[in-house]
């Protein structure tokens, strides 16, 4: 029964979000990172097929349901909120997530989210108290926030384009030659590309991980993943409508971003499927999480699990872990990969980078009780050495 599982099917969940994270990652750590939805000229047939399972299947799904389920955690650590330490320790961990983001971003990856679970998730802390229904409201218009920031993303494309067309010979040799460079050269290129980065992060995906953040936290004061027979009937009604929803809306804006349908389509309908994947994206990731919860309810497997669960016990490790491989790769102080490998390469590079560092969490949660990254974050945010080697060894 799930109800007695409920911490490993939150890590289990984190374990697959781990993965959906790295499969949509890996193409900005491959290319510049305005090339990521185009392909080389000499791209094959299999180049495409990936870049259309990435559009379909994991884009802005997986820091959907990573948001959701950092929202439901946030509930389960704060515990008692009357203890006079919650709000000290509360901000330490906050503090901690900034710094690593700001240097995550820097040094390894432009695409952090780290900063923004941050930054974000100081907002959390006033949503504390807040009752299940009105968290469901909060999530409900930060989706509409969030339709409102795409629109906004979608009124500067043109400029964006208009910039690239007369400056893409000169940004692409430059940004080439600086990830291909050291890992210094690599980290000025990264500072310089921050500020249209972060307006992304803040237009596209901040108020999308508003949102879940204030359905995980719904979620767990409903103890959703602790009665989940009980849930599964209200789940159930809304799987079909979420389904359709999620796989047509999908469909649509796997035609736009990946530029199947004609360069001339109506502005009208651009602008609709543009508001539309700030809905379809967390309707397919409700049937994600659906299905998954079956899955882990009623099997009598234990093979897999463990795998997913280790993982999700270090999702700071892993995350960070799966960066810095990444950056090996493809980064001219490992490598050097950058803009060379297609699609499909690229796609499947995220299967053994994902065994790796869930065998690195499985074999290292034998010994150990938290991940090396969740350790010092622990020890931080209680501001004193956890124990971190497992009773007996």
């Amino acid at each position: 029964m799930l109800a007695q599982k409920r911490i490993g099917f939150i890590d289990f969940l984190r374990g697959f979000a781990l993965f959906g994270i790295l499969v949509v990652n890996l193409p900005y750590f491959s290319k510049p990172m305005f090339l990521v939805a185009s392909q080389h000229e000499n791209a094959t047939l299999l180049d495409s097929i990936a870049s259309w399972i990435v559009a379909f299947f994991f884009e802005s799904k997986f820091y959907v349901l990573f948001s959701f389920l950092f929202g439901y955690g946030f509930a389960t650590q704060m515990g008692n909120t009357e203890d006079p330490q919650a709000n000290a320790r509360y901000f330490r961990r906050i503090f901690a997530l900034i710094i690593l983001g700001i240097l995550h971003g820097i040094f390894l990856f432009l695409g952090d989210i780290l900063l923004s679970y941050g930054i974000l998730g100081l907002a959390l802390w006033f949503l504390r108290k807040k009752s299940p229904i009105w968290l469901l409201r909060f999530s409900f218009f930060f989706l509409l926030v969030a339709i409102a920031g795409r629109i906004s993303l979608f009124a500067m494309e043109q400029s964006f384009r208009d910039f690239l067309a007369n400056n893409i010979s000169r940004i692409l040799e430059e940004t080439r030659k600086a990830y291909l460079g050291n890992f210094w050269e690599n980290a000025i290129q990264r500072s310089k590309e921050s500020f249209s980065s972060f307006r992304f992060l803040v237009l596209y995906q901040w108020p999308s991980v508003l949102a879940m953040f204030s359905l995980g936290l719904a979620a767990a004061k409903r103890s959703i993943f602790s009665n989940w027979e009980e849930a599964k009937p209200s789940l159930k009604r809304y799987f079909p409508w979420m389904l359709v929803l999620g796989v047509l809306g999908n469909l649509l804006y796997t035609f736009h971003s990946r530029h199947i349908f004609p360069e001339d389509l109506n502005k009208t309908l651009k602008f609709f499927l543009v508001c539309l994947d700030a809905l379809s994206a967390p309707a397919l990731t409700f049937c994600y999480v659906y299905l998954l919860g079956n899955y882990y309810a009623s099997s009598k497997s234990e093979a897999d699990k463990p795998w997913l669960e280790n993982a999700g016990r270090s999702s700071l490790t892993v995350y960070l872990g799966e960066s810095l491989v990444c950056c090996w790769i493809f980064c001219g102080w490992g490598l050097g990969y950058f803009d060379q490998l297609g699609s499909f390469i690229v796609l499947l590079l995220s299967v053994p980078i994902w065994i790796f560092w869930t065998g690195f969490s499985v074999l290292w949660g034998r010994f150990f009780s938290l991940g090396p990254m969740e350790w010092i974050l622990r020890s931080w945010t209680y501001w004193s050495f956890i124990k971190l080697r497992k009773r007996g060894n």
